[in-house]
């Protein structure tokens, strides 16, 4: 059985690597239904959340959107049918994924499917018990959230969060993986780069930069399409100038599939204001489907004025792929 499981692994192997010239091929000939598989897939484990973020509209209580928990025959639906053919999911979207109640299960029956799971999280839950439960299911990747390098500045972002309490669940962490000496998930500390943050990234780098981190995530400030004022305000810098405007690759390499199984175009839909149809009866015959197809034409004809979460975005320029990479929801250096 282990043998037919490796054999299994390697073939996909080879259909992803094959599928990024295939993706390639579609993306720049501007094929609204592409056939070949998305190279990532995004799937949210729950959009509910135990913190008030001040960069987030769920934390600013924006987000309208029915809260909820991805269903587990939903769930498993949607890796059967996927793991063979995509690189790597999420199981976060919005929201905290530790809040799921089979957070673990989720990521331990990705592993048995092959597929590389990862996780961001605001590290307020992470206690030792599901420190050790992540690190024993075969995590591929987390990201652990800590927005400042001292109290003032963590609180004033992660509203309702402590920053003691988050630092030292954080460290309980990496000495658990340290300890087990785990390979895996690889670990990355991200702090969001944020004009109350930004004054902290270079010694938050120098804090960080100790045994079990694998990775000091500088992330770049998303302004979620630019549709909330007060988010967008607490961009570091002025935007750099755009390129001109080119279909936005997410719609070709991505799917972003939100608890209740609806399909969207990324996360900066986050109220699902334009769906793109429901996975229930299978995520390809969704993202194959109608509505993406009409809304791959929109950004192709750059006829985007009524799509909210479009519209206004400049994440849009943040990648662009070739023929042998592409990249996640992110700028490269932010990855």
């Amino acid at each position: 059985m282990e043998l037919i499981k490796k054999v299994g692994r390697r073939l996909a192997r080879y259909e992803r690597n094959l599928g990024m010239a295939w993706r390639y091929v579609h993306y720049t000939a501007h094929n609204p239904r592409p056939w070949a598989y998305p190279q990532r897939m995004y799937l949210e484990s729950t959009n509910a959340c135990n913190l008030r973020c001040i960069m987030c509209p769920t934390g600013r209580g924006l987000a309208q959107r029915r809260k909820g928990y991805l269903d587990w025959d939903l769930f498993r639906q949607v890796v059967d049918e996927m793991a063979p053919h995509v690189a790597m999911t999420t199981l976060h979207i919005w929201g905290e994924p530790l809040l799921h109640p089979r957070i673990v299960d989720m990521i331990a029956y990705c592993h048995d499917h092959g597929l590389h799971a990862e996780i961001s999280t605001n590290a307020v839950l992470l206690k030792p018990d599901i420190s050790q439960a992540i690190l024993d299911a075969g995590l591929g990747a987390i990201y652990l959230c800590l927005d400042g390098t001292t109290p003032e500045v963590y609180e004033q972002v992660r509203r309702e969060a402590t920053f003691e309490q988050t630092r030292e669940n954080i460290l309980k962490f990496l000495e658990l993986r340290n300890q087990g000496r785990y390979a895996r998930p690889t670990t990355k500390l991200q702090i969001i780069e944020l004009a109350p943050t930004a004054a902290q990234i270079e010694a938050f780098k120098q804090t960080w930069n100790v045994p079990g981190v694998d990775k000091i995530n500088i992330k770049a400030f998303d302004s979620w399409g630019d549709q909330v004022p007060e988010i967008s305000s607490l961009r570091a810098e002025q935007e750099n100038r755009l390129p001109a405007r080119y279909p936005c690759p997410n719609l070709w390499y991505h799917a972003h599939i939100y608890w209740d199984g609806t399909l969207v175009c990324c996360d900066r839909d986050y109220d699902a204001r334009y769906p793109l149809g429901n996975v229930g009866e299978g995520v390809m015959k969704a993202w194959r489907g109608p509505a993406m197809a009409r809304l791959r034409l929109k950004h192709i004809n750059h006829d985007l004025e009524d799509v909210p979460s479009c519209g206004s975005c400049v994440e849009w320029a943040w990648w662009k792929p070739t023929w042998t990479t592409a990249q996640g929801n992110a700028p490269l250096e932010s990855q």
